[in-house]
């Protein structure tokens, strides 16, 4: 009786960590192809931010992901190296709820001079500050 008690433990605590591993290699595969170009802390107020890309590396595609909050996005462009410019939809609320929509560069590989961000953070001066988080595909 007692070691099936003991088995029935040892099989609870396998299949316990069966599934963190899962989730935790489903989470590391969202942004496996994708490259982190750089973070902003959002303020409580309008806020304009730019993330500067200090590389010449081409890219497909971008996405957004916040951490800590959530962010009203009133705009988001995205500046080419060629000085040309995309203007990006996103919800206008994005938090981790609903972060990592993928948004195609317009003519496909694209080299990123910055991305220009003007959003505020839903929340109270109490609470911790949302964190924006922009990735991009090669």
């Amino acid at each position: 009786m007692k070691a099936n008690k003991i088995f029935g433990l040892i099989v609870i605590l396998l299949m316990i960590g069966i599934s963190v591993q899962a989730q935790s290699t489903s989470a590391n595969q969202t942004y496996k192809d994708w490259q982190p170009l750089g973070t902003r802390v959002v303020d409580y107020t309008i806020d304009h931010d730019v993330i500067q890309v200090n590389n010449t590396e081409t890219f497909t595609a971008v996405k957004v992901g916040v951490k800590n909050g959530t962010v009203n996005v009133h705009k988001a462009t995205v500046h080419f190296k060629n000085g040309e410019t995309q203007d990006i939809t996103l919800p206008k609320e994005v938090s981790s709820a609903n972060d990592g929509k993928v948004i195609d560069l317009a003519g496909n590989k694209r080299a990123i001079d910055k991305i220009t961000f003007w959003y505020d953070t839903k929340g109270s001066m109490k609470d911790e500050k949302a964190v924006i988080e922009l990735w991009a595909k090669k």
